[in-house]
């Protein structure tokens, strides 16, 4: 009979406690996640002032009247491929920046207007916004 520190039924326990460890950190949530982070939100607002996306749709994207329209909801109005085609071929009188644009650039400009979805309380958003 072999000399044993642990006692039998304790090794499949143990085994069987290493293997849920192991698939656990298998299947964990990967560490790059694939929707817009803080720093991606903070650069496309940078970009929106830097490249001059204010003179139309105004600071925070209000929307100026007879230029642009408000971008208040623009993520609940149109899917992230639908603002980078705006972005990138322009349409509905908005000039394209795709050549004036970086791919980085635009895929942070998106990331930002996909996260608008509700206006500000207080403000007035038009009820019929311009769609491109």
């Amino acid at each position: 009979m072999k000399n044993s520190s642990l006692p039998i039924f304790l090794s499949p326990i143990f085994l069987g406690g290493a293997l849920a460890i192991f698939v656990g950190f298998a299947v964990q949530p990967s560490l790059n996640p694939i929707h817009a982070s803080s720093n991606d939100i903070a650069q496309g607002n940078a970009l929106f002032h830097e490249k001059g996306c204010e003179y139309c749709h105004g600071a925070n994207g209000i929307g100026i009247q007879g230029k642009g329209p408000s971008l208040f909801t623009v993520g609940k109005r149109l899917k992230k491929d639908a603002i980078e085609k705006q972005i990138h071929d322009g349409g509905a009188s908005m000039p394209a920046f795709g050549d004036s644009l970086q791919p980085d650039e635009i895929k942070a400009l998106v990331d930002m207007l996909a996260k608008k979805k509700k206006a500000p309380k207080g403000s007035r958003v038009p009820a019929n916004p311009v769609q491109p």
